[in-house]
């Protein structure tokens, strides 16, 4: 997948099956709907995808992560203060996953499919939260004596649990979330 730069014809291939999985959902995904929808063959498809339809389907899941952690990062940039930056990406992701047209329709009609994709794929969410925090954070406002790389998968995974699953936190209301990050990620640190 291309970082950087022009779309490419791997990304052209992935936007447009994205686009037949917003209209039809994942288990109704073809092959030939997906290359009808990118202009190309369904033998142009399948070299790009050699997996197939599962190989495809895991790509645009990982994709469309990747363009969502590019937003979160867009959200918290120029952040410095750990609690402002908490309740910054907390706000952000659960604003952007319930708005998220095709999720919300995949995960009501189809949950069994999506859900280990997105088990997979939220390492690597795990992973840019902790490195984000590890390098733009750590030394300005947390104690010296911490153990950073624990603390920041520790962060990453919280944010994420509370995102999935907010339980009484409204996750909508800013001072709410301010409260939950006191006390879930700030109260640790005291300890």
């Amino acid at each position: 997948m291309s970082v950087v730069g022009p779309s490419s014809a791997r990304d052209k291939m992935l936007e447009a099956t994205y686009a037949c999985m917003a209209r039809t959902g994942i288990s109704k995904l073809t092959l030939e709907d997906a290359a009808k929808e990118a202009g190309i063959s369904r033998a142009t498809l399948y070299r790009y995808f050699p997996g197939g339809r599962d190989q495809l389907i895991a790509d645009v899941i990982a994709w469309a992560a990747f363009h969502w952690i590019e937003g979160l990062a867009a959200a918290v940039e120029g952040v410095r203060d750990f609690e402002e930056l908490a309740v910054t990406a907390v706000m952000f992701a659960y604003e952007s996953l319930q708005k998220h047209e095709v999720l919300q329709m995949v995960l009501n009609d189809e949950p069994g499919i999506v859900l280990p994709l997105l088990t997979v794929e939220a390492t690597r969410i795990v992973a840019f939260i902790h490195i984000y925090i590890v390098t733009r954070l750590f030394g300005r406002t947390l104690p010296e004596n911490l153990d950073t790389d624990n603390f920041a998968e520790y962060t990453a995974r919280m944010m994420l649990s509370f995102i999935a699953s907010p339980g009484k936190w409204d996750l909508t209301d800013k001072e709410q979330v301010r409260m939950l990050v006191k006390a879930q990620l700030i109260a640790v640190l005291g300890s």
